[in-house]
């Protein structure tokens, strides 16, 4: 019989998972549709960025909690820039490095978040 800890392990890499694919479908789904150009005017698409890449970062831990946070931190970057370069390909999107730098505010604040969660 699986042990309460198992069960939370278990229940946190379902959830991770659910927010990794789901952020990546919304990013690389959606975000490759032209309709998802200009939903929010500038500056307030920056909240979204945000909140989205702190979600991601959670997600992340969620999944693979043994990995340093900088590990992550630094797939996030990645996640981030591969986003930003293919919307040179999507019509009516454009990349931009203040949603970049966004999308690294908000994967810092999901890591820090979720660390203070844990304390």
């Amino acid at each position: 019989m699986p042990t309460d800890a198992l069960r939370r392990r278990t229940l946190l890499t379902v959830l991770g998972t659910a927010v990794v694919v789901g952020i990546f479908f919304l990013l690389f789904g959606f975000g490759s549709t032209p309709g998802s150009g200009n939903l929010l005017p500038n500056p307030w698409d920056k909240g979204v960025h945000i909140a989205v890449f702190a979600i991601l970062a959670i997600g992340l831990r969620m999944l693979m909690p043994g990995l340093p946070g900088w590990v992550l931190f630094g797939l996030a970057i990645v996640i981030a820039l591969a986003d930003e370069l293919h919307q040179l390909w999507v019509p009516t999107r454009q990349p931009d490095w203040n949603d970049g730098i966004a999308d690294l505010l908000g994967a810092a604040l999901g890591l820090t978040l979720w660390a203070n969660l844990l304390k």
